[in-house]
């Protein structure tokens, strides 16, 4: 099974993944710290993988999404972004819509919170 397969099976089975450094509970990058916070403050179930552990994994995912940079958050095997994205996402309450399109569990509440605190 190459890297290519590997990121296809992640992402079709899991509703949420996210590529980063390090892993959701140790993120090993400033990036990947600030989208793996918002997820989990958020209460959303997600995958992650750490693409420090496996080259082939952390090339692979730069190819399999045609994008530069990690993190990379994908919801119901679509590609949606990275850390600016994201977060440009969250604040504007376009994450929240993409959860609930997509049958993602989130806290609203939290989401709101994270709205609050950085509104300008």
């Amino acid at each position: 099974m190459t890297a290519l397969d590997t990121i296809k099976d992640t992402v079709t089975n899991n509703d949420v993944v996210l590529f980063m450094k390090g892993t959701k509970m140790m993120p090993q990058c400033g990036f990947s710290s600030r989208v793996a916070g918002v997820l989990n403050y958020m209460g959303v179930e997600f995958a992650d993988v750490n693409v420090l552990a496996d080259a082939e994994i952390r090339q692979g995912i730069k190819d399999f999404s045609d994008w530069p940079t990690i993190p990379q958050l994908y919801v119901k095997g679509e590609f949606i972004g990275g850390c600016d994205i994201v977060t440009e996402m969250t604040l504007s309450g376009e994450l929240d819509a993409l959860f609930e399109a997509n049958g993602v569990a989130y806290d609203k509440e939290a989401a709101e919170k994270i709205r609050a605190a950085n509104a300008g």
